[in-house]
């Protein structure tokens, strides 16, 4: 299969970085690590720096189910259904893999 060239991202390479102005990025001027953590409150920065970057529950943690639950009226945190990554994969490979397909991985992996 030959996939064409992706423009945009050729465009992107060669004036991303380099032009003075750029007015066709859809995202926004980053922020240093630093200033994210000082517009933090003590909470917030002490849930930072006492941050695991480990597994967490399979439902997904309950900080993030609250967080979610609070954005909608009339929903709990227990009534919230994370997509772990491996399940995402499963759910995407289904949809998209027929029979006669053949898929190179790495392994062990999800």
């Amino acid at each position: 299969m030959k996939i064409n060239p992706f423009t945009l991202e050729r465009y992107f390479t060669k004036y991303e970085f380099s032009a003075p102005y750029l007015l066709s990025c859809s995202d926004v001027e980053p922020l240093t690590l630093k200033e994210l953590l000082a517009m933090a409150d003590e909470e917030t920065r002490m849930l930072w720096e006492n941050l695991s970057l480990g597994y967490t529950d399979s439902q997904g943690h309950p900080l993030l189910l609250e967080e979610i639950s609070n954005l909608y009226t009339g929903i709990s945190p227990d009534s919230i259904v994370e997509v772990a990554p491996e399940e995402g994969i499963f759910i995407a490979m289904n949809v998209l893999l027929e029979p006669q397909d053949h898929v190179i991985t790495t392994f062990p992996g999800y």
